[in-house]
This record gives C-alpha cells, structure tokens and sequence, in this order.
C-alpha cells in the first residue's frame, strides 16, 4: 500500500519546553548534553528522515535516551514516541550507531596506572573496595575495552 500523501508526524516529546529536572529523571542527562548530542549525530540520523522513519533525529535520540536511562521495553517507549516497536526497533539501531562514533568525546576510561588511587579514593568514600568508577548510582560491571 502506498500513501497518497506521506503521514504527517507529530512529536509527543518537545525538548524545548521541559523543565531540566524532568530531562535529568527522564534521560540521565541535561538540556546542553541532550542538545549537543543532536546536534553530533544528525547527519547520521538526517538520512533516517528521507528512508522509512519520518521521525526528526531529536526524537529518535530522545527515544533511545529514554530507552537507555529507563530500562524499559522497546514498546513501551516506542508508544510514548509515537512509533512502532519495529520502527522504534531501527531508530535504536541508528542512534546506538551514531553515539558509538561519539562514544570516545563522552566516555573516557582511566589508565591502568591511575587505578590505585581511584580504588583508594572510592574506598575513603563508602569503604567498598576495587571500585573504579560511578555512574549516577548505578551499578554497572564493566569489560575492559579491547587494546588497539
């Protein structure tokens, strides 16, 4: 079946007019950080537009973002966008992509040298010990990057 006239896609998610707390629960991340990153990764979501989403790259990185901080299942938060599970599916696809070519500006992981007096710092903190790292509170195991 084709469309006569392409579907008109109306956002459920407004970046703009968010309170930053809301951005922060919502996303994990801040108003400049969510903007930043739509801003790095739209030439790779743009072509999305033109092929079979429709979607403009801000809500397809808002989606994921929620995605990612919630934990939830894609269907849910593909409701919430106003897409499909399939189409939020590919949206996921593309944005995870995307972030991965910026992954290093955001991520940075210690040397092998520092990670004595990280493990001694967090352990001063809480008195839990090899702990190298915090991300809001959540525990997370990580597996070493490979070496380039």
């Amino acid at each position: 079946m084709r469309w006569r006239h392409p579907p008109v896609y109306r956002p459920l998610v407004d970046l703009s007019t968010m309170e930053e707390r809301h951005l922060l629960v919502t996303y994990r991340l801040d108003r400049a950080t969510i903007q930043e990153l739509c801003a790095q990764m739209e030439p790779d979501l743009i072509s999305a537009i033109r092929h079979a989403t429709g979607f403009p790259p801000p809500v397809q990185v808002l989606s994921v973002l929620h995605f990612l901080a919630s934990g939830s299942f894609q269907i849910t938060l593909a409701m919430t966008s106003g897409m499909s599970q399939p189409m939020f599916s590919k949206v996921l696809s593309r944005v995870l992509s995307a972030l991965l070519k910026h992954m290093r500006s955001y991520i940075v992981f210690r040397q092998v040298e520092d990670l004595p007096t990280v493990k001694g710092d967090f352990y001063a903190l809480g008195h839990i010990p090899n702990i190298i790292g915090a991300i809001d509170g959540t525990h997370v195991a990580f597996v070493p990057p490979l070496q380039e």
